[in-house]
C-alpha cells in the first residue's frame, strides 16, 4: 500500500475520522464503507479533493489502527491530521524498539513497525528486526516478519527466505515465510 503513513498513538474511529473529514468538506468512500462491514481488518477511504485520499486501516493482525495518505500534498494532508490526531514519530517508533525488552514488548514494537511502515532504511530498525527474524519464540517471530513485511526492505528478503528454510521453525511458520516471500515486492531499504 503505496503512500504516506500515520500511526495514531489512540485508536481512531470511524466515527472521530468522519466528524473530522467531514468538517473539512471531505466525502466518504461509500464502497469502502459497505466493504468493512465484512472485513476483520476494516479500511475506509476518505477523498480530500486537491490534497489527497486518506485510508484508515484498522488492522487485526497488527492489533492497531494506521493512516495510509495519498496525493499531491501528503505533508500538507500530514500536517492536518496530526493536528487533531497525535501520530507517532519515526524518533519515537525507534525509541520504542530499543527499549522493548520483554517479549510482549517487542512483538508491540514490531507491530508499531509494521503500521508504519517506514520507506527508508534505519539501522536500528534494521538490527531489531532482524533479531526478531532469528528469535526462537513463534510470536516474536511472527510480529518481527510482519514488520519485515511492512516495511519491504530488500535487505529483509534473505532473512524471512532462512526462516522459510529453517529446520528449527515451526512448519506453521515456515509456510508464513514463504508466503511473504510470494507476496513482498523487496522494493525499498
Amino acid at each position: 500500500m503505496a503512500g504516506t503513513r500515520l500511526v495514531p498513538r489512540d485508536t481512531v474511529s470511524f466515527e472521530d475520522f468522519s466528524r473530522f473529514a467531514d468538517a473539512r468538506g471531505w466525502t466518504t468512500d461509500r464502497r469502502s464503507v459497505r466493504a468493512a462491514r465484512r472485513d476483520e481488518s476494516p479500511e475506509f477511504l476518505w477523498h480530500g479533493g486537491s490534497q489527497g485520499t486518506v485510508r484508515l486501516v484498522h488492522s487485526s493482525t497488527l492489533g492497531r489502527c494506521y493512516l495510509v495518505l495519498t496525493g499531491d500534498e501528503p505533508d500538507t494532508l500530514a500536517a492536518l491530521v496530526r493536528d487533531e490526531f497525535p501520530t507517532f514519530t519515526e524518533a519515537d517508533i525507534i525509541a520504542r524498539l530499543s527499549a522493548a525488552r520483554t517479549d510482549d514488548d517487542r512483538i508491540a514494537a514490531f507491530r508499531l513497525v509494521a503500521a508504519a511502515g517506514i520507506p527508508t532504511y534505519d539501522p536500528t530498525i534494521y538490527e531489531t528486526v532482524r533479531a526478531g527474524l532469528q528469535d526462537a519464540d513463534p510470536l516474536v517471530l511472527l510480529a518481527a516478519m510482519a514488520a519485515a513485511f511492512h516495511l519491504r526492505w530488500r535487505q529483509f528478503e534473505p532473512l524471512v527466505e532462512g526462516v522459510r528454510r529453517s529446520p528449527t521453525a515451526g512448519e506453521n511458520i515456515r509456510v508464513v515465510a514463504g508466503d511473504l516471500l510470494g507476496l513482498t515486492l523487496w522494493d525499498r531499504g
